[in-house]
């Protein structure tokens, strides 16, 4: 079972391991997505140049992002810097996780930051399908920095 902590600069560690939750990838969720984010690329919905619809590929960005919430409470963060490689095209009824670590945690200008190393890939043939990095603030439990 979990103990979930309130987050803190001092309770993540280097080299912390974080799992998500699996994710099947329905056609309702790329209609859905599609309309958030106002694209309708034919790829989405159509048999195309990658075999037939895929889904957006930011679609499962919130589920790396997110991966912090799988161990801590998190009242507050900020996305400092993101970067995603899209390694293979997202398909409609594949079971998604994504896997992270930290990788990082510094201070700058009197603010600290935690750095996750991800990857997400398909649970039936283990093919990594999103991978990147991205750095979050860590607010202090005041919520008010120095």
């Amino acid at each position: 079972m979990v103990n979930f902590k309130i987050i803190s600069y001092d309770a993540v560690t280097i080299g912390e391991e974080f799992i998500s939750d699996d994710y099947l990838i329905k056609p309702d969720d790329v209609e859905t997505f599609a309309y958030a984010v106002d694209d309708y690329d034919p790829w989405y919905f159509e048999e195309g140049a990658l075999g037939g619809p895929v889904a957006h590929p930011v679609m499962l960005g919130n589920q790396a992002i997110m991966l912090r919430h799988t161990k801590y409470i998190v009242p507050a963060g900020l996305h400092a810097k993101m970067d995603f490689e899209f390694v293979e095209p997202l398909r409609l009824g594949m079971r998604v996780r994504s896997y992270g670590k930290v990788v990082d945690k510094f201070e700058k200008r009197g603010r600290h930051y935690m750095v996750t190393a991800f990857e997400t890939r398909d649970e039936d043939s283990g093919a990594v399908l999103v991978r990147g990095q991205f750095s979050q603030m860590v607010f202090p439990e005041s919520g008010v920095h120095k």
